[in-house]
């Protein structure tokens, strides 16, 4: 008995069994975990209506919603300055409005655990993947664009109408893609209109221990047409496609138009 070391005394065993409890817990809150997706559209912080000409954008303009089709793409979540990017699916999600399957996302790909303080994504598709024959079926085989203008597909699709000072309805088609331009001798330059989206994000832990984890996206209408530039239908009429000045303003308005959260839960 003398030779028995301190540390198997039983009064040390409980102790260790405590220890060992923790180390095993802590390893289940460090487990990878998926999250998904909920695309929402407001304006002025009510869901959008569509097929209603109950709106007024900072122009002054009356206008509805019909159609609302987008791509984003390259979701990365940051932590410590470190990306962690969704590739399924090639990491490209698309949304229509009309179409409420498409209004979560729930990639099948799991994150390192911890505690990540913001996200970015891609609104649109980058040019190394925005190629024709990617899609072959409906609806986003639907979204291509032109090939004479760069083809590919679009990085979305708002149609809808607005009313002229005549009170006339006029249509307008807000398509934000590959722009072109053409210079004195003829010679074509293609733009890429896509714009990247980053912002800091509160709470944002992801484990698989917890019940769920997702994004909140919400894109907000107005600020479509009202920052950095006011839009006004009366002055640009209701395309855009074939005019990359447009569409560059478009891209810059479209920055600041949405708003991320994240939320999880334990389980109870």
């Amino acid at each position: 008995m003398k030779n028995n070391p301190q540390w198997l005394k039983p009064a040390v065993i409980p102790l260790l069994i405590g220890l060992l409890l923790s180390i095993s817990s802590c390893k289940k809150e460090d487990t990878p975990g998926k999250v998904s997706f909920v695309f929402e559209h407001k304006f002025r912080n009510s869901d959008l209506a569509k097929d209603s000409m109950i709106y007024t954008n900072a122009a002054g303009n009356p206008f509805e919603v019909n159609e609302l089709q987008y791509f984003v793409s390259e979701f990365t979540f940051w932590k410590s300055g470190n990306g962690y990017s969704l590739e399924v699916e090639n990491g490209i999600h698309y949304v229509d409005m009309d179409i409420p399957s498409t209004l979560n996302w729930n990639p099948d790909q799991e994150l390192p655990a911890g505690k990540y303080d913001s996200v970015s994504f891609v609104f649109g598709i980058t040019a190394a993947k925005n190629k024709a024959g990617l899609y072959v079926n409906p609806p986003e085989r639907d979204m291509f664009w032109p090939e004479l203008m760069g083809g590919g597909y679009h990085y979305m699709k708002m149609n809808g109408s607005w009313k002229t000072p005549a009170e006339i309805i006029e249509p307008f088609n807000l398509h934000l893609g590959i722009g072109m331009m053409t210079d004195s001798l003829g010679n074509e330059t293609f733009i890429q209109n896509y714009f990247s989206v980053t912002q800091k994000l509160d709470n944002c832990s992801i484990s698989g221990k917890l019940l769920y984890r997702r994004l909140i996206v919400t894109m907000d209408i107005e600020s479509w047409f009202e920052t950095p530039y006011t839009w006004d239908w009366n002055v640009t009429g209701g395309q855009i496609m074939q005019y990359q000045d447009l569409m560059h303003k478009a891209a810059q308005n479209g920055k600041d138009a949405f708003i991320l959260r994240y939320e999880s839960a334990n389980p109870k």
